[in-house]
């Protein structure tokens, strides 16, 4: 009886000792300040509004900075050179996950850990460039969201066809990347049935950019279709007025370029992707494996048509394709 009467003090005393511990693990755990590291080829102010997204994801899953969050970030300034050196620099952080965008971006990031999760935005064909063994699984340490640019493309050529019906010849401005060859095969193919040639040009850094354009004009292009790229992407002011001084009406991958003053954009609306990214990240602070974690692809693609561009190019754009714009630009 005594034994009985000792055996049952004690387990009270360890269901009052569990009892006020309970409520100060949990609060242990709700006060843990989680990491991020936050790294993009632009500069701060180029993707404020990528960050603000990303920001506001980060809040509806319930991550405040300064409370239960910090975020550590790094801006290349358009300097992809930089990027080696920013990643390394998170690594060495030991954040919780990263967060970058753009094949640089990830290459860079991927380079510096193998064991750090990485939350990719906005890449174009991660499987392509072997970021991930599938969309499905991922495989590694990287997962995220992956932007197919290529099934824009029977759109494209619809727009261009509709908004410039005399077009001919398409001048593509690509990069040396793999992903974009593989573009400009695509877009050949269908082109073909539209009789439209397509040439491509390709750029490998900021100073092969213009004379790409000039080439394109040689050429005798009747309008230009700009790849995604951060080398492209960083500058879209330059890019635009290097087609406009030269009377090129040029089909662009993000809103940003129409907003430059380029004649139309296609493309996914950045900013939401970024906060479709904070879904990523909350899913991996939870326990998620980004291994497991199936890379998403966006299916909002908007258009954005800058009237004004229309009528300094000499063009009217058809009401067809104006109502089927996203947002006009007067």
């Amino acid at each position: 009886m005594v034994a009985y009467f000792a055996k049952s003090a004690r387990i009270i005393a360890l269901s009052v000792v569990a009892a006020f511990l309970s409520p100060l693990a949990t609060q242990a755990q709700s006060e843990r300040i989680f990491r991020i590291g936050y790294m993009l080829p632009p500069s701060e102010k180029a993707v404020r509004s990528h960050t603000e997204g990303f920001l506001k994801g980060l809040r509806e899953h319930g991550y405040i900075v300064g409370k239960n969050l910090h975020i550590e970030f790094r801006y290349a300034n358009y300097d992809l050179s930089r990027l080696p050196g920013l990643a390394k620099e998170l690594v060495e952080l030991k954040p919780d996950v990263i967060v970058t965008a753009s094949p640089p971006g990830v290459r860079a990031a991927q380079k510096a850990t193998r064991s750090i999760p990485i939350v990719i935005a906005a890449v174009y064909d991660p499987v392509g460039l072997g970021f991930v063994q599938s969309l499905a699984r991922p495989g590694g340490n990287i997962t995220g969201l992956s932007v197919q640019y290529e099934d824009t493309i029977p759109k494209l050529l619809e727009l261009i066809a509709a908004t410039v019906p005399e077009t001919r010849k398409i001048g593509v401005l690509q990069t040396v990347d793999a992903s974009h060859d593989k573009f400009v095969r695509r877009i050949t193919t269908l082109a073909r049935s539209r009789e439209i040639a397509v040439q491509a040009f390709r750029a490998r850094e900021p100073a092969e950019i213009e004379p790409a354009f000039a080439r394109i004009a040689e050429a005798r292009s009747d309008a230009v279709l700009v790849l995604p790229h951060p080398l492209f992407n960083t500058r879209p002011n330059e890019v635009v007025s290097y087609a406009l001084n030269r009377r090129l009406p040029g089909i662009y991958p993000f809103a940003t370029y129409a907003q430059a003053g380029g004649l139309m954009s296609l493309g996914i609306d950045l900013p939401d992707v970024f906060r479709r990214a904070a879904y990523f990240v909350d899913r991996i602070l939870r326990g998620a494996i980004p291994a497991e974690l199936p890379v998403e692809q966006p299916t909002r693609i908007d258009l954005v048509v800058n009237k004004k561009t229309a009528k300094t190019l000499g063009i009217t754009i058809p009401p067809s394709v104006l109502l089927r714009a996203d947002r006009v630009i007067e």
